[in-house]
């Protein structure tokens, strides 16, 4: 069908409500060919023969102009009345059922009979009801653009109906029509006589209008869709466009699909689809695991080895071939065991198992996997552990290692010695306690005995260590790591505060080892609180985890170790303070105004707030005590002389304001450091009980 436009010219007028033929000159019932309505799409599109028969019948030639008898000039006129009775039913019926492909080829036929015969029906009574008001609903599956065509392959567009083995462009022009009526011709002059031919011509004819419908759309050509897909069907036993890469079914398909619906194609037909909607993942699209660097060369060339084109989906649902990776391929050479490294380590191995699951788990026949791949895909009790060593024989051990609560056990006889060491340590000489002693230490002696203290804990950490290394299958086991991770252990140093009142420098020197022990004991404790914050392991990253309790109280007991040493080390800063302000002003106490501004915002100052409400009336306690100690040694003349902290009037002392403002500021250390080590010890209890049932197996 020619595209030549132009527009429409005919002279037609409604009457009464249809619309009838009214020529410019009419000679007694003869008109002019020319001002005929021109020739109904469908009938050009079709064999003329009969239809330009039955105009030629009606067609003579006639005078129309005389002088007196003689006739002056004769023209070729057609008869109206013998076109109303030559364009019977007979003639319509044999281009009825091609015009009846489109309602709307249908109704312009319809309109044309009504203009030149006056009569209602085509072949019979009541055959074109409903085409003399058509509306949008009346193309039942819609329409669309002609250009779509473009969307479909070379072998579609180039193949024919297998009914009516017409071709595919002759059923789409049979379907087709544009957004106005169009002429295709001579607008001026439609028709002809040829008198070489003897027979009427066609110089022009209308195109099918989308105006039929009272509307209008965009300026273009278009086609109707149940027309199309009515008129044109396929074989599937001789499938124009079947072939290697299949990439061209796809295409038909998906064109078939996208203009008639899934029903006009095979049931199997998304089986050898080559579309991105699985099957094949477009190259922009394509995802590697956060391991990619570690992944041997032979995979990560895969892309490239198994990208193809494929058939992407744009919004209408048409092809549109796009490069991608055939999924199938690429899955068929790779697997668990394929990649190393990273790729197997914790949260790279969880990506790395979660990307192969997704990419391959539903590709047929592939098994890439290992059969506990769930748990793969999940931290182990391995990976809640912060450091990468393990106290485990590198070969098949001979013996079952100990039972939890053995091993706990054993922690429980240490802590038992530790206490009975502290109570078995005090001498009976208690009043032999200088009175100054408490106030006046000798630094130099308690600070090396403390740092003797913890180097002989140092050294026996890691003759221990040294041990487990030289045992057969436990030589890869790191010395250092291990006796720095010994220090955490929980030890009741606390208990040595006791001894305050009896051996201050044996309680200083083994608080001062504590706090040595303490300190190395830090490394492996932030490095706990540390892994378990970069893992979300606070903040519900353990749920549903293997041995997931245990975990759980290994990283709060790390967390709260950490929390009490903030905690203990700002309250030592404020009485440090305070006792070097006595020292300078001779008063140590803030104002009530100011110690009631002190908020407790965060964790550490609600525990720095519990620690000054609960512990004031043990601080007043122990001042007294210590102030009763000292007023019973004054009771003693010959050592009246020795410090400066009380007023000596005959034999009876008189305490001074300023010795009970320090006796206070060492019992605010005293229960500081008492609460503090306490607190430590069940944190570092919580810390290894959490630890031993996590690598209860290893």
């Amino acid at each position: 069908m020619s595209t030549a436009e132009v527009l429409h010219t005919a002279t037609v007028n409604s009457i009464g409500g249809g619309r009838i033929l009214t020529p410019r000159n009419n000679y007694n019932g003869w008109v002019n060919p020319e001002d005929l309505t021109p020739m109904p799409q469908c009938i050009a599109q079709q064999d003329q023969s009969t239809w330009l028969s039955t105009m030629t019948k009606c067609t003579g030639k006639r005078c129309t102009s005389h002088f007196g008898v003689f006739c002056t000039h004769h023209q070729w006129l057609t008869q109206l009345s013998c076109l109303s009775t030559g364009f019977s039913s007979d003639v319509i019926k044999g281009y009825l059922p091609y015009c009846s492909r489109s309602v709307l080829a249908k109704a312009q036929l319809y309109l044309w009979i009504r203009k030149i015969t006056g009569r209602t029906w085509l072949v019979d009574v009541g055959d074109a009801n409903g085409l003399q008001n058509l509306s949008p609903a009346s193309l039942a599956e819609g329409y669309a653009a002609v250009s779509v065509t473009y969307k479909a392959p070379t072998c579609l567009t180039g193949s024919v109906s297998a009914l009516s083995m017409e071709p595919f462009q002759h059923v789409m022009a049979s379907c087709g029509f544009t957004s106005t009526t169009q002429h295709t011709g001579n607008a001026a002059r439609p028709w002809e006589y040829s008198e070489s031919l003897r027979s009427m011509i066609a110089l022009d004819f209308e195109t099918v209008g989308y105006n039929l419908t009272q509307r209008s759309i965009g300026y273009g050509d278009y086609f109707d869709k149940e027309c199309f897909c009515d008129a044109f069907t396929i074989d599937p036993k001789k499938e124009p466009c079947l072939g290697p890469g299949q990439l061209d079914l796809t295409r038909e398909w998906l064109w078939i699909i996208a203009t008639c619906g899934p029903t006009s194609v095979p049931d199997n037909w998304t089986d050898i689809l080559k579309t991105t909607e699985f099957a094949y993942i477009p190259t922009e699209d394509w995802r590697w695991p956060t391991c990619v660097t570690d992944m041997p060369k032979q995979v990560t060339e895969l892309t490239d080895q198994c990208t193809t084109d494929a058939c992407g989906l744009d919004s209408s649902g048409y092809c549109k071939v796009k490069r991608a990776v055939d999924r199938a391929c690429f899955c068929r050479n790779i697997n668990y065991d394929s990649c190393g490294g990273s790729c197997q380590i914790f949260e790279t191995r969880i990506d790395y198992v979660k990307w192969l699951h997704d990419l391959c788990g539903s590709v047929q026949d592939w098994h890439g996997l290992p059969d506990n791949w769930r748990k793969l895909a999940a931290p182990t009790h391995l990976d809640m552990i912060p450091w990468q060593w393990t106290i485990k024989p590198s070969n098949e051990a001979t013996e079952k290692c100990a039972s939890n609560e053995w091993k706990l056990g054993s922690f429980a006889l240490v802590n038992i010695a530790t206490f009975l060491a502290a109570f078995l340590s005090r001498r009976t000489g208690i009043h032999r306690i200088a009175r100054g002693f408490l106030w006046h230490p000798h630094p130099w002696c308690w600070i090396f005995t403390g740092i003797l203290i913890a180097a002989l804990q140092l050294l026996a950490n890691w003759f221990n260590a040294f041990l487990v290394q030289k045992t057969l299958g436990y030589e890869h086991v790191p010395v250092i790591q291990l006796m720095l991770f010994w220090c955490s252990m929980p030890r009741l140093a606390w208990l040595t505060i006791l001894l305050i009142g009896v051996q201050p420098s044996a309680a200083a020197s083994s608080l001062f080892a504590e706090m040595i022990l303490q300190f190395l004991s830090s490394y492996y404790m932030i490095l706990t609180v540390n892994y378990g914050r970069e893992h979300n392991f606070y903040l519900g990253g353990m749920e549903s985890v293997e041995r997931g309790r245990s975990a759980k109280i290994m990283y709060a007991g790390a967390l709260l170790w950490l929390i009490i040493i903030i905690v203990a080390f700002v309250q030592l800063m404020r009485v440090t303070r305070r006792m070097k302000r006595f020292t300078g002003s001779g008063s140590l106490d803030l104002p009530k105004w100011q110690r009631s501004k002190q908020t407790t915002s965060n964790i550490a100052e609600e525990l720095m707030a519990w620690l000054n409400e609960h512990c004031t009336w043990l601080e007043e306690k122990l001042a007294h005590y210590w102030i009763d100690k000292s007023r019973a040694l004054e009771e003693t003349p010959l050592t009246s002389g020795e410090g400066g902290n009380y007023t000596v009037y005959g034999t009876l002392p008189v305490k001074s304001q300023n010795n009970w403002v320090s006796q206070k500021a060492f019992a605010k250390l005293y229960t500081v450091t008492a609460i503090s080590m306490l607190l430590l010890w069940i944190t570092q209890w919580l810390f290894w009980g959490g630890f031993i049932g996590l690598s209860s197996e290893d």
